[in-house]
């Protein structure tokens, strides 16, 4: 396997660059990545300039039409079609090693964190910048573009702050996606053992959509606010009508809340059955 991290750490020895003016979740995100990953150890060692010196062969990205620019004809797509840009393309160089190497996986494990993590986060940030916020709404692009507007601090300091900020949720997210491939290692060894239900402890910590594609249908499982929930996984959800049955407090698309654990018990044999009959 590539050792692309290494490769960009000798590369930064020379300098790294990115391009001046107003800043984008793109620039601050690659950043932010670039840190964490621990490609550059500090974020003054960025320097935001007009255009790349003449012979130049430091980190380059975001800027001058190299392998992690796209802004050039030629820039990089997805094989769905989907264009990246910076933050995209330096995630698919770093992402499968960082994963690799922070969590001590397997290939094939981070191979399933890099691509849910690309799909659920980075291919959104990309799509915006690559084609703006009317075609691709986005929040979080939203926000950092804003601070362009604050006048109190010069813009590459603005810039330092914003990657210092969004190191922690960046890493935070990437660790949501690890957690997630491991979530569904996990529900597929549960679903092993029973049938279509499952009643679980309130410190049970597992994304309930981990079950989807498993014999699991439904999940009991008392909450912090005293009641004891019924979560579906989907494609399935609660009848509108649950909300008359003994003990329920509330129904939501997704789930139902109940003041007992019996009574919960009693709607989930309920939902077995209507289950039993829409599948048929």
């Amino acid at each position: 396997m590539a050792k692309n991290i290494e490769k960009l750490r000798n590369l930064v020895k020379n300098g790294c660059i990115t391009h001046t003016g107003r800043f984008h979740a793109d620039d601050i995100l690659s950043v932010a990545l670039l840190k964490i990953v621990g490609i550059i150890s500090d974020v003054s060692v960025v320097k935001r300039v007009e255009r790349v010196p003449q012979g130049f062969n430091g980190l380059v990205f975001d800027i001058g039409g190299g392998e992690f620019d796209h802004h050039q004809s030629n820039a990089r797509v997805r094989q769905n079609g989907n264009k990246y840009a910076a933050f995209g393309l330096l995630w698919d160089a770093i992402g499968m090693e960082y994963i690799m190497e922070k969590y001590q996986t397997d290939e094939q494990t981070a191979r399933q964190v890099v691509e849910k993590f690309d799909t659920d986060f980075v291919t959104q940030m990309d799509l915006t910048d690559n084609f703006g916020q009317k075609k691709y709404p986005n929040t979080l692009s939203y926000l950092i573009a804003f601070m362009n507007d604050d006048k109190s601090k010069s813009a590459d300091e603005l810039f330092k702050d914003m990657v210092n900020y969004y190191c922690k949720p960046l890493e935070i997210a990437i660790y949501k996606s690890y957690k997630f491939a491991k979530d569904k290692e996990r529900a597929r060894q549960l679903a092993s053992d029973v049938s279509d239900f499952i009643i679980v402890p309130l410190d049970f910590d597992i994304d309930r959509s981990a079950f989807e594609g498993t014999s699991v249908k439904y999940i009991l499982k008392p909450s912090h606010r005293g009641t004891y929930n019924i979560t579906t996984v989907e494609p399935y959800k609660i009848p509108d009508e649950y909300i008359n049955m003994p003990g329920c407090v509330q129904v939501y698309s997704i789930g139902a809340a109940f003041d007992t654990k019996e009574h919960a018990e009693q709607a989930a044999e309920n939902l077995r059955k209507d289950i039993s009959v829409k599948s048929m």
